[in-house]
């Protein structure tokens, strides 16, 4: 028997693993072909290898530092992506104008399933999107894996630069099922939501919506910053 009633769910898999290989290799040497070859004693010991490489495994999967612990601030209660660009020579009014027409552009696309610019407002030379497209996991032949993201953008012009802002962020996966998932960012991709127990690695089932998250507002402070 298996207690695992002390282990966390993100060490499931590596105890049914363990479990299955168990199972496998006693089935394996106790048949009549394997008796004469191996001793219990020695399927006991080629068993604790394999469990000692899982283990290992486990343990070197690191967290990259674009995504890990402190990656993802929670302020005043909601998850705030922020990021802040320079731009050398460039006024707060250019940056401004510059910043208007690639949101025009950007947020028609294909790829962007909504879009409405909520604010902008040459005074605070700030402009505010409210957009929704997917972010896909995996894309094969027989799978197609993504979700819906809907976020808010705001982009302020500053000299030689601008500040940029994503908040308000929310998911709806699996919509081809029964209508799928809803949930907010913050029940999902927050630290004390994404990662295992110890804080040292990323869980499958959420992990996976804070790489994508985090890709795509690297991927449009990209994009705006190439107008520059």
């Amino acid at each position: 028997m298996y207690h695992i009633s002390f282990l966390g769910k993100d060490s499931l898999n590596i105890v049914n693993g363990i479990v299955f290989l168990k199972i496998f290799m006693c089935r394996s040497f106790f048949l009549p072909k394997f008796a004469t070859s191996f001793s219990f004693h020695s399927m006991k010991k080629i068993v604790s290898v394999l469990v000692c490489c899982l283990c290992l495994l486990g343990a070197s999967a690191q967290v990259d530092k674009k995504y890990s612990i402190g990656t993802v601030p929670v302020v005043n209660g909601r998850v705030t992506l922020q990021r802040h660009a320079s731009v050398s020579g460039v006024g707060s009014q250019e940056v401004f104008d510059k910043t208007v027409r690639w949101v025009e552009g950007r947020f028609v696309t294909p790829g962007v399933l909504k879009a409405k610019i909520v604010e902008t407002d040459s005074a605070t030379q700030r402009i505010v999107v409210n957009a929704e497209e997917y972010l896909t996991f995996r894309n094969t032949l027989l799978v197609l894996d993504r979700t819906r993201i809907n976020y808010w953008l705001e982009i302020t012009a500053k000299e030689d630069g601008y500040d940029m802002t994503m908040t308000r962020i929310a998911y709806w996966y699996e919509e081809e099922r029964n209508g799928g998932q809803r949930f907010c960012a913050e029940e999902w991709i927050t630290d004390d939501e994404c990662f295992n127990s110890k804080k040292t690695r990323l869980l499958r089932s959420s992990g996976k919506f804070r790489i994508k998250t985090i890709d795509l507002i690297d991927t449009l402070n990209k994009e705006l910053n190439s107008k520059f």
